[in-house]
């Protein structure tokens, strides 16, 4: 009597192998996507400070160009604008806006005008890893304006 043995199928360890690779495969999908949607989110933060920061600028430079000459200074506090905002309407990064216009070192009796210097600065968010050192990003525009005198 001739025993046959069934040779058919997959033994345990290379089903068990099959599914530690499938596991080591997806993770790394999963852990990709995370990364990617994390950059997304920093692009939208970045590209609204920039929109912030623009108005904030051309707000100063009408001001300057329309001939105010008395320029209140922020720099401890600035001004807060929301940069991101969850789901229910509440701000969960704020961003803050500073300026600093000086009156330019060539600026004549009849053309005067003026160095606007701006920024915004707001909590760089590293939602992948949870340090406890906060570390602020930037974005800065400098730029000059001509006072315009209207008589």
């Amino acid at each position: 009597m001739e025993i046959h043995k069934n040779t058919y199928g997959f033994t345990l360890v290379e089903t068990l192998i099959g599914i530690l690779m499938t596991t080591i495969i997806c993770s790394t999908l999963f852990l990709g996507v995370t990364q990617a949607k994390l950059y997304l989110e920093s692009i939208r933060i970045k590209e609204k400070a920039f929109l912030e920061l623009k108005n904030f600028t051309n707000e100063w430079k009408s001001m300057v160009a329309a001939g105010v000459s008395n320029f209140p200074s922020d720099a401890n506090s600035g001004k807060s604008v929301p940069l991101q905002i969850d789901n229910n309407g509440n701000t969960t990064l704020e961003g803050n806006l500073y300026k600093k216009i000086t009156k330019a070192a060539n600026s004549g009796q009849y053309s005067v005008y003026y160095n606007i210097q701006t920024y915004i600065t707001w909590d760089k968010k590293n939602l992948f890893f949870n340090k406890e050192k906060a570390l602020l990003d930037t974005l800065s525009f400098n730029t000059y304006q001509i006072q315009f005198n209207i008589q």
